[in-house]
């Protein structure tokens, strides 16, 4: 099989389509299904169906009788290079933040949907985590969810809130209108706070991290139990995570350094 770094996971049917991608990493813009079929080893049936149920998801294109690697590559392949980016440049006033609050400092990037903790320092008061690293959350609830959709285009916004709603089983209670002005807040003072909205009894603060292109690309989030985080540590924290999300967002291109 000339398919250059292949290794076999014992998926069939996941090993064969990465062979059939990695095929395109040699320089070749453009292969014919046989063309494929010779390279990979595999039957030239199982070439066309599975290059037929790739392009179905992006992964590749085709164009007439050829196939060429497909735009959903790249978009993905854009937010992993971003993901790396914001996670090593916010890693530092992640660490800032925990050590001026003893409390829980986390990084939430939005997928699709939904929104995940990318990174987190932990409080030493905390005996288990709020949230799991790389585990779904949803979108349309919480601190960082409401600034990772602040600043996106109305629209947008709309959708992938409505989204996350039906996703998480929550779309009945969900207030469209109410939202939109909660978002409004957002957009004007540049922060967002919650409690209790996903979990009861914890409460958080978030502030946008702005990318070089101005558009936000995550959000840094202190997280803590609700009995921690009354009116005046909000007061006194709210700063500080603003502080520690434009400091991040000077490092990634955006603004003036804090």
């Amino acid at each position: 099989m000339d398919v250059p770094d292949m290794r076999e996971t014992k998926v069939g049917v996941l090993d064969k389509a990465m062979s059939i991608l990695l095929v395109f990493s040699r320089g070749d813009a453009v292969l014919l299904p046989q063309e494929i079929a010779e390279r990979t080893d595999l039957p030239l049936p199982t070439v066309y169906r599975l290059a037929q149920a790739l392009s179905e998801h992006g992964l590749l294109l085709k164009e007439g009788p050829r196939f060429r690697l497909g735009m959903t590559l790249l978009r993905l392949g854009m937010l992993v290079a971003e993901g790396i980016d914001v996670r090593r440049q916010a890693s530092r006033h992640l660490k800032w933040l925990n050590e001026q609050t003893g409390e829980n400092a986390e990084l939430h990037m939005r997928q699709e949907e939904t929104r995940l903790v990318i990174e987190v320092v932990s409080s030493p008061h905390n005996l288990r985590p709020f949230a799991d690293v790389g585990v779904p959350l949803p979108l349309h609830q919480g601190a960082a969810g409401k600034v990772l959709l602040a600043w996106l285009p109305p629209a947008q916004c709309e959708t992938l809130a409505l989204a996350s709603a039906t996703r998480f089983g929550r779309e009945k209670d969900f207030d469209l209108r109410h939202f939109h002005t909660e978002l409004e807040v957002v957009r004007t003072e540049g922060w967002a706070t919650s409690e209790g909205e996903r979990s009861s009894g914890v409460s958080a603060i978030a502030a946008p991290i702005f990318a070089a292109s101005g558009q936000v690309t995550g959000a840094i989030t202190l997280v803590a139990p609700s009995a921690r985080l009354g009116d005046e540590q909000r007061l006194r924290y709210i700063p500080l995570v603003r502080t520690a999300a434009q400091r991040a967002s000077y490092d990634l291109g955006y603004g003036e350094r804090v």
